[in-house]
């Protein structure tokens, strides 16, 4: 003979409620917590958290106000009447602003952007490029533990900003990039590069 137990059936419910109602908060969270911990992000560069923030690396350039969001890189002005693609582009100088001051390291970042810009191969002229490294932050493994974006924020970073001169001395593009990457931070350099070159095979 079956005996029903009011309390008990009743209380599994509660429970299978609970884990149904910690399971939905759960996958909330997950949703909505990475896009709601991330600064927020502007058209332009002098809207932007980036710029605002207080411990913003200035490089080389001397005016943001008229940088947007490339493409390729995270910023961008070109000139309104320069075509890029026109023009091979050549490494004149590096600056490094940041607080890795090796030389090899420095050496190896203007290396790596020679290699790239050696696909630019225009016909009206060289532009050439002045690079800044504005910022590094070595590889850290202790921010693994940061939830959702610590697989992404233990690599190493680096930030660069680039201006391309005519021969005449005008500026006729800035762009300005941050990337992580790897264990190195050349690796992020390179990648910085990469998405340079691509920006400026775009314009």
């Amino acid at each position: 003979m079956l005996i029903h137990t009011p309390g008990i059936a009743s209380g599994s419910k509660s429970r299978h409620k609970y884990l149904a109602r910690l399971i939905y908060l759960v996958f909330v969270m997950a949703v909505l917590l990475p896009s709601s911990a991330l600064p927020k992000s502007a058209d332009r560069l002098v809207d932007d958290d980036e710029y605002k923030d207080k411990d913003f690396h200035r490089g080389i350039i001397t005016d943001y106000a008229d940088m947007v969001k490339g493409s390729e890189v995270n910023w961008v002005w070109v000139k309104p009447e320069a075509k890029l693609t026109d023009y091979t582009v050549k490494v004149r100088s590096l600056d490094n602003k940041s607080d890795m001051r090796s030389r090899e390291f420095s050496d190896s970042v203007k290396s790596i952007f020679v290699d790239y810009f050696a696909d630019t191969k225009g016909t009206r002229g060289t532009l050439n490029a002045d690079l800044c490294i504005t910022e590094v932050q070595q590889f850290s493994p202790g921010k693994a533990w940061i939830p959702f974006i610590g697989g992404h924020q233990m690599q190493a970073g680096v930030g660069m900003e680039v201006v391309l001169h005519d021969q005449n001395g005008n500026i006729v593009a800035k762009l300005r990039d941050f990337e992580r990457e790897g264990t190195d931070p050349k690796q992020a350099a390179e990648k910085i590069a990469q998405q340079t070159a691509k920006e400026i095979r775009k314009h």
